[in-house]
């Protein structure tokens, strides 16, 4: 259309107004399919539109003809923009530009418009033509465009990530704005990103650039770079190659996640897991590990082992006539011993309290593995300066070798405590080798465990409801159900006495049993009540977990006792994380009920974070031991935010055990830990005196 508009002028000049009309009638007809026309006077009132302006419009001609532009005026464009495009037409030059206009029904379109001045013999505009393309697909793929780009340079500048793009070699084609927050921007863009990466890194990164060329999924990698600090930070990145055509073709995005603070958090639950923070010996379940890795090596040899199971003799004395600081310092002057004892290659680990573990790989026999042992216990038992006086400690020993005694780790250790307590029920201070058969019940375990059984048949047992707390809100969030044992001779009996004997006797499971089915009961009796519901905590052993059908037990008393899955929840203990492939399936199924499963006293040494990330579980209690002192120990508070850090990671709820003052719970706040339970805000209570705490319906 363009090249006929000098024809048109021509045109314009050669007729008189009737042929001219008849002529653009002509025309109009056939570019009216294809072109938006309109005729204006020197005024700029319409005194012609043809079909295709009435239908971009969607107004009628009648509606159109004697009215201005400005009936379809959007309103976007500024004064000066029109002001602009008078002056042009005025002086008789055409006009070209894009105006976005507004139809009749207040839909926007948008025109590539050419406006003709039509002048008279003296130069003058007499009317104009306006010729209009339809462009608004077009605008709205650019407004797309740039709303994308926007969008893309707010998230590039403000996100988090660090994004680039490398060629296939490794220099930097673009680096994102972000990168600035760590590194030197100018020194990046004319580098390559092997630059910035430490150099036992770079090999690492190298594999996964050529992985993610082999590939359409994206490649995690991770490495360490160097600040403009010269600080070492741990970055996460994910690694995609670029297929499509276009400028990067070939090249590889890199979005860089900076996860040093995750990793120096997961460091110290790590080392939570692994090691007794008394002694930095391998606590209970990392001793079990590498003696497990430790049995496969001698097995493939063919060799003996021995393992030796200590206490030390009457430490509670110690802790009661000097104070528990210094049976801490004993503990910790026996472990240094033990490693100047014992080889390199001997593991070591503190079992519980004043108990400890250790093998002696050189000992092939019985006689050589007894007089090993007897030398490390006199070293063991040299005096010790407690507050100012030298004191002699008592050690006892007992001894297993491996395979003639047993050839699993639990077995060995179990063996080498009943061999232990054999020494301890004669007075201790001995050495004592496993035999089969060795009695370790004293009367008075023999006594509970025979009123275990008779109790658990006669019901002499209740429950108490400790409440849990939104810390934030003040408001109980739920409860959790505690076993108490009131004999009627034996008066009441704590649950660290007999909760052990009914875990190796079995008789765990029909209390368990019992136990879950009465927390049961009582859930359905409050919400029939009009309480409002939640959750009530039930503890499960791992000797329950083990049997073959604790899942349809469960699923039972659930249906026999009209509870929902959703208003119980199962508290595992550490022992329930010791074959993590066979309990991940059994929590699993236990969870596909609906049941929420917690981890108890994680941070003791027994749950690591490798378990929780691998195991299906909802909610982490914080054992009280690290909030006890969380108001005055910088230490506590550095490990109850790694583990809150480290739980939000995974997704899991925390909870801490054991708040006792208004300061413990302001500190939790304040480490992002919400929920608590404890003395401050209530002891276990009998259900009707929980009832005061919880809320009803209608309240």
């Amino acid at each position: 259309m363009d090249e006929h508009i000098p024809l048109i002028q021509q045109m314009a000049n050669s007729m008189n107004d009737k042929e001219f009309e008849d002529t653009l009638e002509d025309l109009a007809s056939a570019l009216d399919k294809s072109v938006i026309i309109a005729i204006t006077d020197r005024t700029g009132k319409i005194t012609y539109v043809n079909t295709l302006f009435l239908k971009m419009s969607q107004y009628r001609a009648e509606e159109l003809l004697g009215q201005t532009h400005s009936i379809v005026n959007s309103g976007y464009h500024p004064r000066s923009y029109f002001k602009n495009m008078w002056a042009t037409i005025g002086k008789g030059e055409m006009w070209h530009g894009e105006l976005r206009n507004r139809a009749k029904d207040g839909s926007i379109y948008w025109v590539d418009t050419k406006i003709i001045p039509i002048l008279n013999d003296a130069g003058v505009p007499v009317r104009y033509i306006s010729i209009r393309y339809d462009i608004t697909e077009r605008k709205m793929i650019e407004e797309k465009s740039r709303i994308d780009a926007e969008i893309y340079r707010l998230i590039t500048e403000n996100a988090l990530d660090f994004i680039s793009v490398i060629d296939p070699d490794g220099a930097f084609k673009y680096v994102s704005p972000t990168h600035a927050k760590m590194l030197d921007l100018q020194k990046l863009t004319s580098g390559d990103i092997y630059d910035i990466i430490e150099e036992a890194d770079r090999l690492t990164f190298e594999e996964a650039l050529h992985m993610a060329k082999r590939t359409t999924d994206a490649v995690s990698v991770e490495f360490q770079v160097k600040d403009k600090a010269n600080c070492l930070h741990t970055m996460l990145a994910s690694l995609k190659f670029i297929r499509q055509e276009g400028q990067y073709l070939n090249c590889v995005v890199v979005s860089m996640h900076d996860i040093t603070v995750q990793k120096e958090s997961e460091t110290i639950i790590q080392d939570l897991s692994y090691k007794d923070q008394l002694t930095s010996l391998l606590n209970r379940t990392a001793f079990s590990k590498r003696l497990y890795d430790r049995l496969q090596t001698e097995k493939r040899k063919g060799t003996s082992i021995s393992l030796v199971y200590l206490n030390i003799d009457r430490l509670r004395y110690v802790n009661d006539s000097y104070g528990q600081d210094t049976g801490d310092y004993v503990l910790s002057v026996v472990a240094d011993r033990l490693k100047k004892a014992l080889s390199k290659e001997d593991l070591i680990g503190r079992i519980s309290g004043d108990e400890f573990a250790f093998t002696i790989l050189k000992a092939a026999d019985e006689e050589t593995a007894e007089r090993l042992t007897k030398d490390i216990k006199e070293k063991l038992e040299e005096p010790i300066l407690m507050a100012e006086k030298t004191n002699s400690i008592s050690i006892s020993c007992g001894m297993v070798m491996y395979p003639e005694h047993a050839q699993t780790p639990s077995e060995l250790i179990t063996k080498a405590e009943k061999a232990l307590h054999f020494v301890k029920e004669h007075g201790g201070g001995g050495v004592k080798m496993y035999e089969p058969g060795t009695a370790t019940k004293t009367l008075e375990r023999i006594l509970l465990e025979n009123e275990l059984r008779k109790s658990v048949q006669m019901g002499h047992f209740t429950l108490e409801y400790q409440p849990k707390m939104n810390l934030y809100h003040g408001e109980l969030s739920g409860v959790e159900a505690l076993v108490r044992w009131n004999h009627p001779d034996l008066g009441r009996i704590p649950p660290d006495k007999f909760i052990p004997i009914a875990e190796e006797t079995k008789i765990i499971l029909p209390l368990g049993e019992w136990i879950l089915r009465e927390a049961c009961k009582q859930a359905y009796n409050w919400q029939q009540r009009g309480y409002k519901p939640f959750r009530i905590a039930v503890n499960m052993s791992a000797v329950q977990l083990d049997e073959p059908t604790i899942v349809e037990t469960i699923q039972r008393i659930l249906t026999e006792e009209k509870v929902s899955p959703e208003f119980i929840e199962l508290e595992l203990t550490e022992t329930s994380f010791a074959d993590r492939v066979e309990m991940r399936h059994t929590i699993q199924r236990i969870r596909d009920i609906g049941i929420q499963v917690a981890i108890d006293d994680f941070g003791t040494g027994y749950s690591t974070f490798s378990y929780i990330k691998e195991l299906p579980a909802d909610i982490l209690k914080i054992d009280m031991s690290f909030i006890r002192d969380i108001d005055v120990n910088e230490n506590s508070r550095a490990i109850v935010k790694a583990i809150v850090t480290l739980a939000a990671t995974a997704g899991l709820e925390v909870i801490a055990e054991g708040v006792e003052t208004e300061k413990q719970a302001n500190v939790l706040i304040e480490l992002g830990c919400l929920e608590g339970q404890g003395y401050f805000y209530s002891k276990p209570l009998p259900a009707e005196e929980c009832e005061f705490m919880i809320p009803k319906i209608d309240e």
